[in-house]
This record gives C-alpha cells, structure tokens and sequence, in this order.
C-alpha cells in the first residue's frame, strides 16, 4: 500500500464537529501541485495525510486569516438573525412613534379645532359662508366633536369666551388604558399562535412564521389582516371600566373626543402588542429550526 492509497479516518486534533472540509482531498491536491512545480513529476512523496495536516493546521490558525465554509456560513446566518432582530426593533420603534405622533396630532388637532369655534363669530368673521367654512375647517380637524349644525346668532355670541371645556382625562389615564390593550394583545397572540403555527409541521411552521414576519416588516396589509385585530365597535362602557384604573372619570362623563382617545389608546396598545408577539413567536420558531439543521 503506498502512501496516496492511505486515507486517515481519524479524527484530527483540534478540528471542531462542524468543520466538514475534506482536509485529505485538499492535501492530495497540493501534494500534486507541489510535485508539479518542484519535482515535474506526479509520484506521491509523504502522502495526503502529511499535507492534510500541514494543511489543516496552518488554516486553522486563527492568525492566518482563513476560515472554512462552515464558519463563513455561521457567519452569514448570525448576520442574517442580528439584521432581522434589529428591523424588528426599527420596526417596532417606529410603531410607536407613530402611536406617540397619532396621540399628539389628535390632541393638537382637537386643540386648534376648538380654538377655532371659539375664535369665530360674526364679529371676527363678519361673511356667513366664509364663518360656516372655518366651521367646516374644524370639523375637519377634530371629527368627534361636531360643530354641525352652526351656531345661531344668539349662540355664537357665547363662543366669545376665551374658556375651552377641561378634558377629564389625566395622562396617567391614557397610559393605564393602552397598557390594558397591551395585555389583551398578549393574550390574543396565544391565541393566534394556536390557531396559526401549532399542529404543525416544522416546515410548514417555519413558511409561514417568514411569511408573517415578511408580511409585519413591510406592512403588508394582507398579513396585517391575518393577525387579531381591536374590536373598535364593541368597546363600551364596561369595558372602560374593566380597563381604566382607580378613580378614573366613567364613561358617561366623558365627551366625544375623549372617549376616541379612550378608544385610540386601547387600541393602540392591542395592535402593539400583537404585532411585537407575533414577530417574536416567529422569530423563535424560525431560531428553533435553525438550531435543528
């Protein structure tokens, strides 16, 4: 038996489990090129093993710059994981500075509505259509507080004064009602979950977990509409009351406008939260089949 026909079959020292370079066929391979250029001939002198060795030790040496398939692919993987997580988290973050913009532009608008009617009378605006069209202005801006129809002369001239009605909603309120939707989001991500992933197989698991996540990143409207959605019109006062804290005002006392953010706020909460659920079951579904490949 001559040294070409002898192949190792032994583990070599050093090598990690998912190192599966071929580390004797490398090594035949620069034993020919060497006899090549060196010797001009093609007669094996130490054999593959030696070369596969000398191989194998001078490329997995961290100093040399080399790495093997398996860690380059390694590496591409846990790109791939890091730059999902951190769209998610953009994702997620622009979620919710959109709910924060949403809040403040509802107030603004509410607040520039009111300024409106107030300021606007036959005083101020002596010509009847252009009065009525900043009325029609202001029911643009804040739709839940209609100033339709218009004032008469007699009414109008109470819009002179300079007191706007104090909303009874406290901040804290506001905040204790979204964390409420939140907690119901959580808990209709269960809920889908059961319905969407589990029963299963992996691969199937694994298609659609991508496709949702996909579906989450580019808000795509179809996959959006696949997941729980807020139930706008079926909150009513006893479910105010289920989620508003102590000493809340009750759901009678408030106006319009504040019952919209009531409902805003719940419902911003619900849609965060099932979305950052959703994404993080299938993203967890997605790292579990990694793991098993």
């Amino acid at each position: 038996m001559t040294d070409s026909d002898h192949t190792s079959s032994r583990k070599q020292p050093g090598t990690r489990p998912e190192d599966h370079t071929n580390w004797v066929a490398l090594g035949r391979r620069l034993q020919n090129i060497q006899n090549t250029l060196v010797h001009h001939e093609k007669n094996p002198r130490y054999g593959d093993d030696y070369y596969a060795e000398a191989l194998r030790r001078l490329l997995t040496d961290s100093r040399c710059g080399w790495i093997s398939t398996a860690e380059h692919q390694w590496l591409l993987d846990l790109h791939t994981r890091v730059d999902r997580r951190n769209a998610q988290e953009a994702n997620r973050r622009a979620r919710e500075a959109r709910a924060r913009y949403a809040t403040a532009s509802r107030k603004i608008r509410a607040e520039l509505a009111g300024w409106l009617r107030r300021v606007t009378n036959e005083r101020t605006v002596p010509a009847r259509y252009r009065r009525e069209g900043v009325r029609l202005a202001a029911d643009w801006l804040d739709p839940a507080t209609s100033a339709s129809p218009y004032t008469s002369l007699q009414t109008s001239a109470v819009s002179d004064s300079p007191q706007a009605p104090v909303s009874p909603l406290d901040a804290h309120v506001l905040v204790a009602l979204r964390n409420a939707g939140e907690r119901e989001g959580r808990l209709a991500v269960g809920w889908w979950q059961q319905h969407a992933l589990e029963g299963r197989g992996a691969s199937e698991q694994a298609q659609t977990a991508q496709a949702v996540l996909d579906g989450i990143d580019s808000s795509d409207d179809g996959v959006l509409a696949t997941l729980p959605r807020f139930d706008v019109a079926g909150y009513d006062a006893d479910r105010y009351q289920a989620h508003a804290p102590a000493g809340a005002p009750g759901w009678s006392e408030l106006p319009d406008h504040d019952q919209a953010l009531v409902v805003d706020a719940v419902r911003d909460g619900f849609t965060d939260a099932v979305r950052d659920g959703v994404a993080a079951r299938c993203h967890a579904v997605l790292t579990a089949r990694e793991g098993t490949r």
